[in-house]
């Protein structure tokens, strides 16, 4: 089983739940590790990860919010942010609140490239660029959820 966290401040792998928030951490929707669409997901941004990586070294004007997802403690896919690249590896703080034992929301991270799970950034117009997990987790959202991600991440046309 995969879990990913959600919406809370970016969104896990195919769907069996949706947990609420708690105090716990953000809520996450699990997948089973052998999802084929989540996988697909993983495995195109991780060939794409050159290229999030070129434009966090070198940003084009107006493109802000870089964040990338990895699998805390190998299972729980979440959400850095404040990224900085280190040689192989990115630094960052957790966005979410994880649900793995010894772990809070903005947490330091060191996490090797080849981790990363998926990546995104909101470019000049407000669009959200990458993001490929949350792009299969739309499909398995409550249709007025779907909605509304598609709006916060500019993809509702």
């Amino acid at each position: 089983m995969i879990r990913a966290a959600s919406l809370a401040a970016a969104l896990m792998l195919a769907p069996v739940s949706l947990s609420a928030q708690d105090a716990e951490g953000d809520p996450i929707m699990e997948f089973e590790s052998v999802d084929e669409q989540m996988n697909a997901a993983i495995a195109n941004a991780q060939a794409t990860a050159p290229r999030f990586l070129a434009l966090l070294d070198n940003p084009p004007a107006g493109a802000s919010n870089f964040v990338f997802k990895f699998p805390l403690e190998g299972y729980e896919h979440i959400w850095v942010g404040t990224v900085e690249r280190d040689g192989d590896y990115l630094t960052g703080r957790l966005k979410n609140n994880p649900h793995a034992e010894g772990w809070k929301l903005g947490d330091l991270v060191r996490v090797p490239i080849t981790a990363i799970s998926d990546w995104g950034y909101v470019d000049r117009t407000g669009v959200a660029q990458g993001y490929y997990t949350v792009r299969v987790m739309i499909d398995h959202m409550e249709p007025v959820m779907a909605a509304e991600v598609r709006r916060q991440y500019g993809w509702d046309d």
